[in-house]
């Protein structure tokens, strides 16, 4: 077996006993020794449910020197498909061990993980990993970073990472919005949400359900009255419906939710 069959080999498998066969050319051939063919080994065995994870494991402890591209895929199936995050985290650290580079793929991983264990301690470690490795100006690594600290409770870190970002995507804003939102924070939800160049309809929901909770009726009609000559969704009347039961206000709801149904919105 080549590398340039692989993939169209790895396109026709459709049954457990064809990776098995697959995996075991590329053994006797000595094909799986190929950065590239290994890559693509493991990325196909973690994403395909005709192959047990176990396989991936095999392969990529056969390994000699395996690529970053590597690392991440075994690393993030241990997380998303084995729900295992310690796991995860402790191949990152082996990763770090064997002296391999880390790319801008690689700490969403570990840094989901430390969100999913609300672990503090491990994610200021990582954080100070990806200062090392010159990865704060990464979009997608200060974003997980904002939500690693609003999870675990440090809305000051993460407000200080979002400030830092020399640039604000959607999910900055949606992020540390969502922060204070768990924190119960209106003061500072009210800042942010008034500060985004873009409001979506993710943000106006979340505002509606922090202002039912705080008994900021008014203030959430008039988010939700913004909301509908947007894009409002089935959330948004849910959200403001739940907001007038919730400071029982239940004839409100009841008219609502009678609106809600006579605009064709299901529940």
């Amino acid at each position: 077996m080549k590398v340039w069959t692989l993939d169209a080999a790895l396109q026709r498998c459709q049954w457990p006993r064809h990776f098995r066969e697959i995996l075991s050319q590329t053994i006797l051939t000595g094909l799986i020794s190929d950065p590239y063919a290994a890559s693509r080994l493991i990325n196909f065995s973690t994403r395909s449910a005709l192959v047990p994870f176990d396989y991936s494991l095999r392969i990529f402890n056969h390994l000699h020197n395996p690529n970053p591209f590597t690392w991440n895929t075994i690393m993030r199936a241990h997380f998303e498909l084995q729900n295992n995050p310690h796991q995860a985290i402790t191949l990152y650290k082996l990763f770090l061990a064997k002296h391999a580079k880390p790319d801008n793929y690689t700490y969403p991983i570990p840094l989901q993980c430390c969100a999913a264990r609300v672990s503090d301690f491990e994610g200021r470690e990582l954080h100070a990993h990806v200062l090392r490795f010159g990865f704060r100006q990464d979009v997608y690594v200060r974003n997980t970073l904002i939500n690693l600290y609003a999870i675990c409770g440090r809305m000051s870190s993460a407000r200080q990472v979002f400030e830092e970002s020399p640039v604000w995507d959607l999910v900055s804003w949606n992020t540390v919005l969502a922060g204070y939102v768990q924190a119960g924070n209106v003061k500072e939800a009210e800042r942010v949400y008034r500060g985004m160049p873009e409001r979506n309809t993710i943000a106006s929901n979340s505002m509606i359900v922090l202002f039912g909770r705080k008994g900021c009726v008014e203030k959430a009609r008039r988010i939700f009255d913004e909301v509908r000559w947007r894009d409002m969704d089935m959330v948004s009347w849910s959200a403001m419906v739940s907001c007038y039961e919730q400071n029982e206000m239940c004839e409100e709801a009841l008219v609502l939710f009678v609106e809600m149904k006579a605009s064709g919105v299901t529940v």
